[in-house]
């Protein structure tokens, strides 16, 4: 029974998959770079990107649909905590963590 409970224990407190741990927090996908800032500081890098997104649209003086393209910015934040902690690649959009990457060690 006391093997049940500390696993149980184990898994709440383990991260998620793609989470950063910075001091005493986790920061994962869905949260505020605010919110990253705050607990792991300024990255060391930050790389500016952007997309460019098809939307249909309607001319309605010719009276038919064309594709115009749509630029939306992002970010790429670098986070290197030395080398016995691995890099981190967070990609924020519109000020909220998408995605949480992993590489190598840091130096």
């Amino acid at each position: 029974m006391r093997h049940l409970v500390l696993i149980g224990c184990l898994l709440l407190a383990a991260a998620p998959a793609h989470a950063l741990r910075c001091g005493n927090s986790v920061i994962s996908e869905g949260d505020s770079s605010l919110r990253l800032k705050r607990f792991c500081g300024e990255p060391a890098q930050v790389e500016q990107r952007e997309d460019r997104v098809a939307v249909e649209r309607y001319d309605s003086s010719r009276q038919h649909y064309y594709t115009d393209y749509v630029v939306k910015p992002y970010e790429i934040w670098t986070y290197n905590f030395g080398p016995r902690r691995f890099i981190n690649r967070i990609e924020v959009r519109d000020g909220v963590i998408k995605q949480i990457t992993t590489g190598g060690y840091g130096y």
